[in-house]
């Protein structure tokens, strides 16, 4: 029974920073070195009964170390132009480590020397073994990964600014790659409360090493875990053009509204999915893929009032899945190599709204977030399957806050603070289990109970 499973997963994550910022005349300088852990540990429970839901009982472990330096500059020329500067390096350790039981489903497999031992007719089509056998996967590597940009703001008048530079990033990884990418921006107030902006950038974004690292997926062969194909095409990074255009306008004093839209063409677009029982991403890569969306905003402020609002639109389309491509369904693969699909982390309308009030030195707060669902299959009639064609029930929810100050003596309050998430004790599903990259239903957060205590210092 699947209550009696008893997976657990711990993860931990640690980071530090230590940054010198100085101003020197027209210079402004900083330095960061940071560093940052993170480990995950998945055990699959005594019973391993994992094996009997996906065909595989896994221990996971991967911990990857990163570690570097950015340092960056702003050197100011005159009132017109500012120069801006920086780079940026890091390099990555990943340990990755798995111990997998799984069931010999061919002869000759794993644990299964036996040509004819679980075979039940001369034809050899064969039974899975009841005897659990251990795979291990270990993976160490090390990557880099650096970049230079400068770019210059130049101010040709009081209402027009110019923003354009390039970048230059490289990466050393399980794959090697490089790019320059240019940026332009341009920022117009025409009138006293209005303001225009417009630009373009290309992007150049780097896989995360835990995600993109190769599975020996050739040992799982005539396993119970055996992927559907062994095409295991490296994860790449992603290449982008990216275009914004959007005007803030400042209605009264107390309203300001905004509308924003953007579009996005990409290059192997970079994915990620829970594809096992562990919860591990695994990336992959759409070989073309187009973003496009609107943005709408408005807020209200009065005195001790204020009010805001955001509603979006958005859409994101994908095409043939270039790498990893044992992590994926054969019909679903077969189907993205010739059709344009959503994406599984693409919802189509996003709200939000709320509002607070200052009463004394107690604020009184709500807010509301709405989603129309991400995606799910589509399941036709005829019983085909469309990958991330349908989209889980929207959902809504409200929460509440109220927080006190408290005065002391140096002049430093201490702020009491006590919210409710999801007010109505809403239930919904953010995924059903249906989609690409998706393993299980999941569902949003309860009513919960928050209190907060804060001093500045």
């Amino acid at each position: 029974p699947s209550e009696a499973l008893d997976e657990t997963q711990r993860e931990v994550t640690d980071y530090g920073i230590l940054s010198y910022l100085r101003s020197d005349g027209n210079l402004d300088s900083q330095v960061s070195l940071f560093a940052r852990y993170s480990s995950l540990n998945f055990r699959p429970g005594a019973n391993a009964g994992g094996i009997l839901y996906g065909g595989i009982a896994q221990q996971a472990y991967k911990r990857d170390q990163a570690y570097g330096v950015q340092a960056e500059g702003a050197w100011h020329l005159g009132s017109a132009h500012t120069i801006r500067f920086g780079l940026l390096y890091q390099a990555d350790d990943l340990v990755s480590r798995t111990a997998s039981l799984v069931l010999a489903t061919a002869p000759g497999g794993p644990g299964n020397p036996n040509p004819n031992a679980l075979c039940l007719n001369p034809a050899q089509t064969c039974q899975i073994s009841t005897l659990p056998v251990a795979v291990a996967d270990n993976t160490l590597a090390h990557a880099w990964s650096s970049g230079v940009y400068v770019q210059d703001e130049w101010k040709v008048t009081n209402e027009l600014t110019l923003n354009f530079g390039l970048r230059f990033d490289q990466m050393w990884q399980f794959v090697d790659a490089n790019q320059l990418s240019p940026r332009f921006n341009v920022v117009y107030k025409p009138l006293d409360g209005t303001t225009l902006h417009a630009g373009y950038a290309r992007y150049f974004t780097l896989p995360p090493q835990a995600i993109a690292a190769p599975v020996n997926i050739a040992a799982l062969q005539g396993t119970s875990a055996a992927p559907p194909t062994l095409q295991q095409d490296p994860v790449l990074p992603e290449r982008s053009h990216y275009f914004d255009a959007g005007i803030v306008q400042r209605i009264t004093p107390q309203l300001e509204v905004g509308i924003d839209a953007y579009y996005k063409i990409s290059r192997d677009l970079l994915d990620d999915g829970q594809f096992g029982s562990a919860l591990i991403l695994s990336g992959f890569n759409y070989e073309r893929a187009y973003n496009d969306g609107v943005e709408l905003t408005a807020s209200y402020k009065d005195g001790n009032f204020s009010v805001y609002g955001n509603l979006a639109w958005a859409r994101q389309v994908a095409t043939n899945i270039v790498s990893n491509q044992y992590l994926i369904d054969p019909a679903d693969l077969a189907y993205i190599a010739s059709h344009y699909i959503n994406t599984d982390h693409a919802q189509q309308w996003t709200g939000s709204a709320g509002a607070s009030y200052l009463w004394h030195d107690t604020r009184f707060s709500a807010s509301m977030i709405y989603g129309s669902g991400l995606r799910a299959d589509l399941m036709l009639p005829d019983g085909t399957s469309i990958p991330n064609g349908d989209h889980v029930p929207p959902y809504a929810t409200v929460n509440v806050g109220i927080s006190h100050e408290i005065k002391q003596p140096d002049g430093k309050p201490v702020t009491v603070r006590f919210d409710v998430v999801n007010l109505f004790d809403t239930v919904y599903q953010i995924r059903n289990g249906s989609g690409i990259g998706v393993f299980a239903p999941q569902y949003g957060e309860r009513r919960g109970y928050f209190v907060g205590l804060s001093k500045k210092l």
